[in-house]
């Protein structure tokens, strides 16, 4: 599971919902046997978002659709599903399952691209 996300500039503060029209979640390999694919943020005014608390976030609250736990590769609290924020590729089964093959998962590494 990979993220690509670049909050809008006039973004302020550090806890909260960031803006941004060319955030997405792709993936190379899934457990469905799906072919690659790239899921677009559909709902721009929450692509993001940033808390001092945890890692990487994606989606809005009150259930993210990525969410990194703080100290992620020692619990398996981190969790991932695309339903809200982000339009999940057609032909998905399980929506729940899709990004990690399950729906809470202890990541080894995670990748977040931000382009400037």
């Amino acid at each position: 599971m990979h993220f690509l996300g670049d909050a809008d500039s006039t973004s302020t503060g550090y806890g909260g919902s960031r803006r941004t029209e060319k955030a997405f979640i792709y993936s190379l390999r899934n457990k469905e046997g799906l072919p690659p694919f790239k899921s677009m943020v559909k709902i721009p005014s929450v692509a993001i978002y940033m808390s001092s608390r945890y890692g990487p976030t994606f989606g809005g609250k009150p259930r993210h659709d990525v969410y990194i736990a703080d100290k992620a590769n020692g619990n398996n609290n981190s969790y991932a599903k695309l339903s809200s924020s982000y339009n999940p590729p057609s032909g998905v089964k399980n929506r729940r399952k899709i990004l990690a093959g399950s729906f809470r998962f202890t990541p080894d590494e995670v990748e977040v691209f931000y382009l400037l």
